[in-house]
Order: structure tokens, then C-alpha cells, then sequence
């Protein structure tokens, strides 16, 4: 009775929020630099860092409201950042000969002290050394994918050791260019691209491997020249998006792509009619998302089926999303400005569902200094690190680093740390790299 209750309560409230606007602002004191800017990534709702062609990162720890430069290097165009923790971070460089006034030749960038210095990791390249980095893709602590780049040629850089060393891949045989990558494992995952370095006679094209890049495969092409794949989102492992950008000026109608199988498959959906010019893509559940282009944005409530104006800024090209602790998701998205929005926690129960792996957490609220019951019966594979999160996105302990497989009858136990009272994150890490979460909250 309880949970049909519970489930009559989700789904009206899941009514009620997708019957109201997501309301974005821009942020008046971000950075600018009167032209489209690229790269933007938070941690958490509040530690984030922005790139730009100007050779800039900035730095936010309030949400954007004030940003602080951390790098000024002409020659250089950073396209895309991503960090491993609040330390640990890479930004990537689109290299020389691509756009005018770029004389910068290193590829890509490593900090280990947030962001305030930042040296070239090329002699640590091994095999092929990228001309540029369009995306970065970081899957766990250890294992990190970078990409690139636009208009050729075409290279994916592989760490495991946490970016100390890198080895790089020429990916000729599928495909020209490489403008985004996801990872659903350190196996498995996704380049989106372009099949010519001519864009006249490009197709767009997704690549999957399942080996770590040792071999990739394709899975989905398009039909029509003067296209190449621009950025994609995966809201769930099963669900995910992908722009396409076109210089096809003899049509107008323009698409994006969809996958329900976690990217085996992929079906076109039409996005405009407007001859607009698509790049970055954002989704925050299965059914609600953004795509930026150059004039405006354009938002869906369905799941892609309908598409109605958003002002999200001009050529917003990046989308970065985080989940919070109280269960909302705070968007942010670079273009010419950086443009922000906050369910305020209505989204993040509406778009509730329980765990598909069925990681249960007992009892939840807990005591600080508790025993607690980690139920994980439905993973298949060994648990190898357990760690606790703080609001701030800090891990503040790690529970342990001994191998694990959990039963239905045999949950694991555990003593919770002292700690404040708040809301915190478990998070697990398996033996292949996959990362299960669960909220908790914590008093004394």
C-alpha cells in the first residue's frame, strides 16, 4: 500500500514539474570573450571551471557568481576541461593550423593543485601524439579518454595510471574527426564523429568499442554529407542523446540522435526546421533536455519528440550537470555566455527511480558512528573502494579497499565515520571501474 502510494505521489508530482518552464539565467560575471566559448565542467554545484579559445581558464567555488582566472595564454584554444577531483584536471588544446592565431602545439594539459598551474602532458604521450583535443572523458580516478580533434586527424589518448601517462591511437579505419566521448565503463564507450576531414563530404558517425579503444566498431552513420556528430549526453546508461551539426545549405531541417540501449542502437529525431546550426546537447533525465545553436537553444519535455525555443544563450556548446545531495540538478552551459538553472529539488523527485542495481542503504537516515547495511545483491561484480562524499564534493573517507561481493542474505556492514550531521553520498567503485551511488544522511 505504501509503495503504490508513493509511486501515485511521483508520478504527479513528475506531471506537475514537466508542465513547468525551466527557467535559466545568464551569469553577469562569467567569462566572455566575444566570441563562442567551449568548455565548461563542475564537480559540483558550486566548483566548476570554464575554457575559451582566448587561451583562458576560469575558475568559480560559489556557482558561478564570481569566477577567478587561473591561465592566460595566448595561442593557445582550450575547447575542454574535465576534472578527477578538486586537485586533478585536464583541459584540452585544439592545436595549430586549425583556427587563425592558434601557435600552440601541446595538445593537453594536467593541473594538480585546482587549476592555479597547469603543464603540457605531451612528453608523457606514447604511440600517436594528437594535433588537438576537442573532449575530454574522465571514468574514474585511474582511467581517463581524450579525443580529438575537428577537421582532422583523428586520435584517442588513453590513461589508466590517472593522466601521468598517456598512449594515443590513430582511429583512421572509422572515422576523419573526433569532436565528443562517453564512457559508460573503462571499456565501453562512445566517440562521436565526423567520416571525412572535407566537410562537404562528411557523414555523421558514432564508433563504439568495448575493449578500452583497443577496437572500435560503428553504429550509426547518417545519410546526408555536410554533417559531423557534435557533442552527446546519456541522462541514464540506457538513454542517451547526440547533436548533429550541419553545413548543409541546400535543407533547412536539421536532427539530433537517440538511443534507449545504451548506445547500440540509434534512431534519428528532428529538431528544427531552421537551418540553425546545432552544438551542444544537455539532458538531465530521459525526457528533459536542451540542445544549443547559434541564435537561441531549443528545449524538450518528451524525450525529443517536440522541440520548443529556449534562450540558453547563443551557441551554447558544452553542457556540464550535477546531481545534488537533496536530489535537484544544476545545469550550466558555455557559449557565448555561461547560462545557469536550478531545479530547486522538484526535478530531482520527479525524475526519481529506484536503483536498477537495487543498492540499498539500512538503516537511511543513519547515526553518525552506525552500523549500516549496504545491500548489493544485484551487482555481479566485486565492489574494490567505498566512499563517503560531503556536500562540498569532498571525499572525506575512505570505508574500505578490500574486494567485495554483496548477497541478498549477506549485506554488507559497516561503522560510519564520525562525521557533521548533513547529507552525504556513498559512492562504490567495481573492479572494472563502474560507480553506483547512493544518498544518505547523517546525524549525530
Amino acid at each position: 500500500m505504501k509503495k503504490a502510494l508513493l509511486t501515485v505521489v511521483l508520478l504527479s508530482i513528475f506531471a506537475l514539474t514537466q508542465a513547468q518552464p525551466y527557467n535559466w539565467s545568464n551569469l553577469p560575471n562569467a567569462p566572455y570573450n566575444t566570441s563562442k566559448q567551449d568548455g565548461i565542467f563542475f564537480l559540483n554545484q558550486n566548483l566548476g571551471w570554464a575554457v575559451n579559445g582566448s587561451g583562458k581558464i576560469f575558475k568559480t567555488q560559489d556557482g558561478g557568481n564570481t569566477w577567478i582566472q587561473q591561465k592566460n595564454a595566448p595561442g593557445t584554444y582550450f575547447r575542454s576541461i574535465a576534472f578527477v577531483n578538486d586537485q586533478i584536471g585536464f583541459a584540452g588544446n585544439i592545436g595549430t593550423n586549425y583556427f587563425p592565431g592558434v601557435t600552440d602545439t601541446n595538445p593537453l594539459y594536467k593541473t594538480i593543485d585546482g587549476g592555479n598551474s597547469w603543464a603540457p602532458v605531451t612528453a608523457s604521450i606514447t604511440g600517436v601524439v594528437p594535433a588537438g583535443i576537442c573532449a575530454i572523458e574522465v571514468v574514474n580516478e585511474n582511467v581517463i579518454y581524450a579525443a580529438g580533434r575537428v577537421g582532422t586527424p583523428q586520435v584517442i589518448l588513453k590513461s589508466t595510471d590517472g593522466g601521468n601517462t598517456w598512449v594515443g591511437s590513430d582511429v583512421s579505419n572509422q572515422c576523419k574527426m573526433i569532436l565528443d566521448l562517453h564512457f559508460q565503463t573503462p571499456e565501453i564507450g562512445y566517440a562521436f564523429t565526423g567520416t571525412n576531414a572535407n566537410i562537404a563530404s562528411s557523414k555523421a558517425r558514432v564508433i563504439r568499442t568495448t575493449d578500452g579503444g583497443a577496437t572500435w566498431s560503428v553504429v550509426y552513420t547518417s545519410t546526408r554529407n555536410y554533417e559531423i556528430m557534435w557533442k552527446a549526453s546519456f541522462p541514464t546508461e540506457n538513454v542517451g542523446y547526440a547533436s548533429i551539426q550541419s553545413y548543409n545549405t541546400a535543407t533547412t531541417q536539421r536532427y539530433i540522435i537517440k538511443t534507449t540501449d545504451g548506445g547500440l542502437t540509434w534512431s534519428e529525431l528532428p529538431l528544427t526546421n531552421s537551418g540553425a546550426r546545432e552544438f551542444g546537447i544537455g539532458f538531465i533525465n530521459e525526457s528533459v533536455g536542451w540542445v544549443g545553436a547559434e541564435n537561441t537553444g531549443y528545449e524538450t519535455l518528451d524525450g525529443g519528440l517536440t522541440w520548443t525555443e529556449k534562450n540558453i544563450g547563443q551557441y551554447a556548446n558544452k553542457f556540464s550537470i550535477t546531481e545534488n545531495l537533496d536530489g535537484s540538478k544544476t545545469v550550466y552551459a558555455i557559449g557565448l555566455n555561461v547560462f545557469k538553472m536550478t531545479d530547486n529539488g522538484t526535478l530531482g523527485i520527479s525524475s526519481y527511480q529506484p536503483s536498477k542495481n537495487d543498492l540499498l542503504v539500512s538503516p537511511n537516515p543513519a547515526f553518525s558512528g552506525q552500523y549500516i547495511a549496504i545491500s548489493l545483491d544485484k551487482i555481479k561484480t566485486k565492489i574494490v573502494k567505498s566512499e563517503l562524499v560531503s556536500t562540498d564534493g569532498k571525499v572525506t573517507t575512505v570505508l574500505f579497499d578490500t574486494f567485495y561481493t554483496g548477497t541478498k542474505e549477506a549485506p554488507f556492514m559497516f561503522k560510519l565515520p564520525n562525521v557533521a550531521t548533513g547529507n552525504y553520498l556513498l559512492k562504490f567503485t567495481d573492479e572494472k571501474g563502474k560507480i553506483f551511488k547512493e544518498k544518505i544522511a547523517i546525524t549525530n
